[in-house]
């Protein structure tokens, strides 16, 4: 054992020496002394680099200072705060602890990331245990079957012991080991090769289902590595808050339904027509019926999810809270993708807790907001949650007030003294939250929810015209000036009381830039880059605002120095910028010879070659923008933005039989891209087409927000092609869509044109 361990040894040490690799501890030394940042490269141990996950960009002082209350949020992507980390649960705690302690200083270090899982925490846990912390929240349990070493995991779903997982963590640390993965990932060929990250519609092939004997390795892995970051806060002498995690019930129909195994045809057969009956008449609003045909479906086959849930929103309808708990339970548990916590996660949970001795408490929030099988609360829905385990401004309150409450008790006893209360009003304005905001929240989420797997849900449809609708008026609201005004004040008392906080000033910089003021702009975003570390992505804000203020020559100077040492992945994030002064500044070839560099470094980025066609087109080259968009296509064919501005450009030339040949070509390619499928189905209806028209709005209703008059246009060609069951499913849709829409006379009409099929429908 001692020659290998030598060999390790020396070439570990030789490689260090020679600058090889890199450190992927979760903090690292930052240029500012006295303070380490959080590192970059961190999620690389786990998840291929190219999928550029990052923790939260902050800075955490060496020494905790006296007087100051360290609280570590341990978690995955709900405890980060997705979709907007600064109004998460994480700075709303720490905004109710300033209100009741002004005394004291609260630390908030929420290490929270996209896509990790317990696997991931436990490294996290152990190293910030060396940091005295004096509590640990734990918010985790969404990721354990999709995260990395999960069944369901779409790039790591091997699922060897704990102690081999932990063991190449450790070597893939190394410097040694990271030269094997290199040697290892330069040899790798086809599907094993890393790909870009894709977000959740990476997982729509990764199905586990309900009883798949592997989920009992994922419950040991996930108590072993919970009891062992509470014992990392025991001997660090910290309190630890164990939470039990909410899901939405109400609200999230499953991701992906699949039959339970040994189904015969005929039984096939029989469930299909019961189940098709059931759904129609759950969307026709005709309870009665469909919870008989529902029923039906569900004892020829109970493990498929859809039929729960529609039977669960039945049941809470008609006032059957504890039945329809029942069945949206069964609906989170045969779903398929398993994006939600399972309840066994939970009881996980609870016994750790009881067992952890007086320095662990249990925050049970699955129970408070109706998300456990026992739980008397009603379900949670989409007034706490965006989608399925993302929680809103009011669900993250919620949580935060329930963490504020316990973090008392740990810290301060049951004799805790009162604090002024704060509301969630007064919580908003305390972190720059207003009206002018909602537009960025909405728009993540729409960034999540309207691709797969989320496609898959039987409320897709009216889950994205609620989105549209409420981003209609988000758009409105931010496009007031007055209001915009109003959020301005708000951020600057707010600013004023908390002077530290980079979110405030980065706020503050993005609405002085829609009142036009660049130079607060700028100052804002000069003060919010000296809150945080170092960040490439404000570095090219900042270059662009510049520029837009004329000033070229400084712009490009930031530019210039930044790209010089930054890390080869973030010089995409340098090229918009660089982009964006060479256009200004009219030096097109320039620009070309630029992008053309950067592009034969890193040939595989389609971003970078559609900078260079947008470049291209606004130097008057539309020919050879064209060619670019083109080659793009050839090269990656599912490129959208390439073909949306293929197609732009074919249609300015007046190309129209092109733009038709484009359009068609790319329908397979791009079954997500809804502009191309909406535009695809009108060429058919020029054709008279309905079958392959009807493809394509049904292609589009899957792709993005449609309308009640989409929807009843379906179903007309639908009837046309002597199809009355799918047509009358849609027009149920298009009811339903138009009373979202506040359309209460389309709705009348879809009603007397549902009568047409059904008479006596209503």
């Amino acid at each position: 054992m001692g020659i290998p361990a030598a060999v390790f040894i020396g070439l570990e040490g030789s490689l260090r020496l020679a600058g090889y690799g890199q450190s992927v501890a979760f903090l690292i030394p930052d240029e500012m002394p006295g303070y380490f940042r959080t590192n970059p490269e961190f999620v690389t141990s786990f998840l291929p680099s190219s999928f550029d996950l990052r923790p939260l960009n902050f800075r955490v002082r060496a020494v905790k200072p006296p007087n100051s209350v360290r609280i570590v949020i341990l978690g995955e992507s709900a405890a980060q705060g997705i979709p907007v980390p600064s109004f998460g649960f994480a700075p709303q705690l720490r905004a109710l602890l300033r209100a009741g302690y002004p005394d004291r200083d609260f630390e908030i270090i929420n290490t929270g990331i996209v896509a990790i899982n317990s696997h991931v925490v436990y490294k996290v846990a152990r190293e910030l245990a060396g940091f005295a912390p004096d509590l640990f929240v734990i918010y985790m349990g969404n990721n354990e079957v999709v995260g990395p070493y999960g069944p369901g995991c779409a790039y790591l779903s091997q699922m060897p012991p704990l102690w081999f997982i932990r063991s190449s963590v450790f070597v893939r640390s190394t410097r040694t080991g990271q030269l094997f993965a290199a040697a290892l990932g330069r040899l790798a060929r086809g599907p094993r090769q890393a790909r870009e990250w894709g977000g959740m519609a990476m997982f729509a092939d990764n199905s586990v289902r309900g009883d798949d004997p592997r989920l009992e390795a994922v419950y040991r892995n996930y108590e072993s590595n919970l009891r062992d970051i509470v014992g990392a806060a025991k001997a660090a002498g910290a309190k630890t808050l164990l939470c039990t995690v909410a899901s939405n019930l109400k609200d999230c129909a499953p991701l992906l339904s699949v039959h339970g195994p040994g189904l015969t045809a005929q039984e096939a057969a029989q469930w299909e027509r019961a189940f098709k009956r059931g759904r129609t008449e759950w969307l026709l609003g005709d309870s009665d019926r469909a919870r008989i045909d529902l029923r039906q479906a569900e004892r020829i086959d109970p493990h498929y999810a859809d039929c729960a849930f529609m039977l669960g929103s039945l049941d809470l309808g008609a006032g059957r809270v504890d039945e329809g708990r029942h069945h949206l339970v069964e609906a989170e548990h045969w779903d398929a993708l398993r994006f939600r916590p399972d309840p066994r996660i939970n009881e996980v949970v609870r016994e750790v807790a009881s067992e952890g001795g007086p320095s662990v408490s249990l925050v049970d929030v699955a129970s408070a907001m109706g998300s456990d099988p026992d739980s008397k609360a009603v379900p949670s829905g989409r007034e706490q949650f965006f989608e399925h385990v993302h929680l809103n401004w009011d669900g993250n309150f919620e949580v935060a007030r329930m963490l504020a409450e316990a973090t008392e008790r740990a810290l301060y006893g049951p004799s805790a003294r009162a604090r002024p209360a704060m509301s969630s009003a007064e919580c908003a304005a305390a972190l720059g939250y207003t009206d002018h905001e909602q537009i960025n929240v909405l728009q993540k989420v729409e960034g999540i929810i309207r691709n797969p797997p989320f496609t898959n849900r039987i409320t897709y449809c009216e889950d994205m015209a609620r989105l549209a609708r409420d981003l209609a008026k988000a758009r409105t609201d931010h496009g007031d000036p007055e209001k915009t005004r109003a959020a301005k004040r708000v951020v600057e008392e707010s600013a004023a009381r908390d002077p530290q906080n980079a979110d405030l000033a980065r706020i503050a910089g993005e609405i002085d830039g829609d009142l036009g003021d660049l130079e607060g702009a700028l100052s804002q975003a000069r003060r919010a880059q000296e809150l945080q570390p170092l960040s490439y992505a404000l570095v090219a804000n900042e270059a662009i605002t510049l520029s837009r203020l004329g000033r070229y020559g400084p712009a490009e100077e930031l530019l210039n120095r930044a790209a010089a040492k930054c890390p080869p992945r973030d010089l995409a994030l340098m090229a918009p910028a660089f982009a964006d002064v060479f256009a200004r500044t009219g030096r097109f070839a320039e620009g070309g010879l630029y992008l053309g560099s950067e592009i034969s470094r890193r040939p595989t980025d389609m971003s970078l070659r559609m900078i260079r066609a947008r470049l291209l087109r606004l130097g008057g080259d539309a020919d050879g923008a064209e060619r670019e968009c083109r080659s793009i296509l050839a090269t990656d064919p599912g490129n959208q933005a390439a073909l949306e501005q293929l197609i732009d450009l074919l249609a300015q030339s007046g190309k129209a039989s092109e733009v038709e040949e484009a359009c068609l070509g790319s329908i397979g390619h791009q079954p997500a891209n809804q502009a191309n499928n909406l535009r695809a189905a009108i060429i058919y209806d020029k054709r008279h087409d309905d079958e392959q028209s009807s493809r394509c709005l049904i292609a589009a209703e899957r792709s993005g927000p449609v309308t009640s008059g989409l929807e009843a246009s379906l179903s007309r060609r639908l009837l046309n092609l002597g199809r009355p069951d799918d047509a009358l499913e849609h027009l149920a849709l298009a009811r339903r869509l138009s009373l979202i829409e506040g359309d209460p006379v389309a709705a009348d009409r879809i009603s007397h044109a549902i009568d047409r099929i059904i008479p006596g429908s209503r």
